[in-house]
């Protein structure tokens, strides 16, 4: 059926059927509306229209043959979250690294890297920044550093074909925060190289 891989990507957004951080979902659902033209969004009669219309989303995937070419290949949704308190704490430092694989031509759901992050400057997470991100301290303690983590992001991408010149992949963030703030500056007090594909980015606010 042309339309069932859209459909199943919808379906997965919506019902929440995937095992991943809500936030990074909800990432992943506003990438797939941006990117979706409204004739493609329309209903369906089908058993995947009636699973979504119960769920609160009364609209399914149109056939796949009308979905608009897209630039890259691959959109790469990240959501971090990072160490904080009222008044904030410096460095902030990321405690959770997250990554959405989607495919640009069916928006499913290929892969997903997802690891927490020990926090070094400030190791102890305060009540307030558990509150805010639902992150508690058993989630951190003894996880790898940022720069293992890193390591372990690229070795993802790697084995993703990402890394492949050929393939164009792009990561999509909601506000630039993530991208052009926490980790170019954690990595620089830290003495860290920034890969060059976190150089770029969809800022879905804009």
């Amino acid at each position: 059926v042309s339309d069932a891989s859209g459909c199943s990507m919808i379906t997965l957004l919506h019902t929440g059927a995937a095992k991943f951080p809500q936030k990074l979902l909800q990432r992943a659902r506003q990438t797939v509306r941006s990117l979706l033209p409204a004739a493609v969004l329309k209903g369906c009669n089908s058993i995947v229209s009636r699973k979504l219309a119960s769920h609160g989303f009364g609209a399914s995937m149109a056939a796949m043959s009308s979905f608009p070419p897209q630039r890259y290949h691959y959109f790469l949704v990240l959501d971090f979250e990072a160490t904080c308190d009222k008044p904030q704490i410096h460095p902030q430092e990321i405690i959770e690294f997250p990554i959405l694989k989607l495919n640009g031509r069916t928006m499913e759901i290929e892969s997903t890297f997802h690891m927490y992050v020990q926090p070094v400057v400030h190791p102890q997470l305060t009540p307030f920044c558990t509150e805010l991100t639902g992150i508690i301290q058993g989630m951190v303690d003894g996880q790898p550093s940022l720069q293992q983590v890193l390591e372990r992001v690229d070795e993802w991408m790697a084995k993703e074909g990402l890394l492949d010149p050929s393939v164009k992949s792009i990561f999509v963030t909601c506000g630039d925060w993530d991208l052009k703030v926490m980790l170019p500056g954690q990595c620089q007090y830290l003495g860290l190289p920034v890969a060059d594909y976190f150089k770029q980015w969809i800022n879905l606010k804009k």
